[in-house]
């Protein structure tokens, strides 16, 4: 039987992770504003918009670092204009790009969540600001106007439209994105990546006379959409962009009938080898986009990468009736390992979203739970670490399918690792996935360079199954525990429970996080 070996060297940094990686995105689509984040007041139809207070808990508990907004699609159709001033004088419009959908997507839009709104719950979260402006559909003066607006004088625009909503004080958002998918003949705004270049470099000069502190997001593509955009991106604006972002969706919803497929060939184990898999799929697009920048930027560093979209997602029904598994989980634990690995190129990361569509919370009337894939953010964003140490796995691999838009793989590591250490050298977080779908794998620690003593504290993310879900009732089926052990006993031999997280803190903190126990 082969030996499972897990190495960490702490005397290796490989990286500094940005703690943006573990951020979060809203977007007005179906429900994941209205109805998701937000809920009405009383009922009734002229019953006010209120962000839900469980939204603001979830939120604060995994240390929303950074949340995204308006959009997505919806940003290159959106008037920041409709959405200042006081609620109640508020335009109700068709929502410009989600009402080609029909209902269940969002037709009309009522801006009772805009510009202030999102502040308001970005500075009750403790979060930073992301905001994506219309570069579809509108012009250049008017996103100056819009950071103007949230980063000026006061006395911009009359002087009173900001106070009128209690607000007096700039609000400093200096995180901008310029555009949304243009690449996509499915975008308002749809064009080449010449012109978009010389647009965003006309957008960039207005948003900067401004505010000359913000820093700027290019729209980039994943090579699944185009391998020539991000090149000729970079070599017309280049220079000039701060961070390039890049979508990716797994297995992808417009290959459903593949998908569909494969799940009648392999059956859920094999659905389940290729989920937990996939975010190897999604390191080798990140690999992509690393070696355009490299090409045409050299190794200067800049600019770095936006992941401002990722999930998995293969049916539309997921954008309505999110219902995440233990295998989800696990998909989203490993994309943070991912992350880990390339810690000095990817620099923000964003989960779309945090509700309902594709949801880390499902909300439905009075009602809201934490679905499984909430427990990753809640465990890797309280436990990481900032330096990232080299560390490797040697022992059994396994093979996945392919299934969609992942491929077949061979050579699969069953167990995936990922280790940092805390700024000061006390404190050490090994994080190990499980992969297998049903044993239990035992495995040797190494630890090099550091030199942990007494306890360790674990922490667990499990079910009782790999296909085990949160529901309204309990959302605590798949969740994080916590325990601890001598430290010898951990090193010596240790068994990974089949389909789990296991986090390892050695030192440095002298109780296990309330936030788990």
């Amino acid at each position: 039987m082969t030996k499972n070996l897990i190495e960490v060297d702490a005397s290796r940094k490989t990286g500094e992770i940005d703690p943006k990686i573990y951020g979060h995105f809203i977007e007005n689509m179906a429900r994941s504003l209205y109805g998701g984040i937000l809920k009405k007041e009383k009922p009734g139809m002229l019953s006010p918009w209120v962000v839900r207070d469980e939204m603001v808990k979830y939120l604060k508990d995994v240390g929303a670092p950074v949340i995204r907004w308006p959009g997505g699609l919806y940003a290159d159709g959106y008037n920041w204009r409709d959405g200042i001033g006081p609620v109640e004088g508020r335009p109700l419009r068709i929502n410009r790009y989600w009402s080609r959908y029909g209902p269940l997507t969002r037709v009309l839009d009522p801006h009772a969540f805009g510009s202030h709104e999102f502040m308001e719950l970005i500075e009750s979260v403790g979060a930073q600001a992301y905001i994506n402006v219309n570069f579809g559909t509108s012009t250049p003066e008017e996103a100056r106007d819009w950071v103007e607006y949230m980063n000026g004088d006061k006395s911009t625009f009359g002087g009173n439209k900001r106070a009128a909503n209690g607000r007096e004080e700039p609000y400093g958002v200096k995180l901008w994105g310029v555009g949304n998918e243009i690449y996509g003949f499915w975008a308002l705004g749809h064009r080449g990546p010449a012109e978009y270049a010389r647009g965003y470099l006309e957008f960039r000069d207005a948003m900067k006379e401004a505010d000359d502190g913000i820093n700027l997001v290019a729209v980039g593509a994943d090579h699944y959409f185009s391998d020539t955009w991000n090149r000729k991106v970079l070599e017309i604006a280049g220079e000039w962009i701060d961070f390039l972002s890049i979508h990716v969706y797994l297995p992808g919803w417009e290959r459903i009938l593949g998908v569909l497929a494969s799940a009648a060939k392999h059956g859920p184990e094999g659905v389940y080898r290729a989920i937990v898999s996939a975010p190897l799929e999604l390191e080798r697009r990140l690999i992509q986009v690393e070696e355009d920048i490299e090409k045409i930027m050299g190794s200067a560093g800049k600019p770095v990468i936006a992941l401002d979209e990722w999930n998995l997602w293969w049916n539309p029904a997921q954008l309505f009736f999110p219902r995440w598994n233990l295998r989800d989980a696990l998909f989203v634990s490993g994309v943070f390992h991912v992350l880990h690995r390339h810690a000095n190129t990817v620099k923000m990361a964003n989960i779309a979203q945090f509700a309902n569509v594709l949801g880390v919370v499902s909300a439905r009337g009075e009602k809201v739970h934490r679905t499984a894939i909430y427990y990753p953010f809640l465990m890797y964003a309280n436990l990481s670490e900032p330096v990232v140490v080299e560390t490797n796995f040697k022992g059994r691999t396994f093979s996945s399918p392919a299934f969609g838009g992942i491929q077949q793989m061979s050579g699969v590591p069953i167990l995936d690792v990922s280790s940092q250490l805390s700024e000061d050298g006390e404190t050490l977080v090994l994080f190990v996935i499980n992969r297998d779908w049903a044993n239990d794998i035992e495995a040797q620690i190494e630890l090099k360079g550091y030199n942990p003593s007494g306890n360790v504290y674990i922490y667990l993310l499990d079910a009782p199954d790999a296909l085990s879900v949160n529901t309204v009732s309990n959302d605590r089926k798949v969740s994080v525990s916590c325990s601890s052990a001598d430290v010898g006993d951990v090193l010596s031999n240790y068994t990974f429970p089949a389909h789990s997280v296991t986090a390892f803190v050695f030192g440095g903190r002298d109780e296990a996080l309330s936030v788990f126990c």
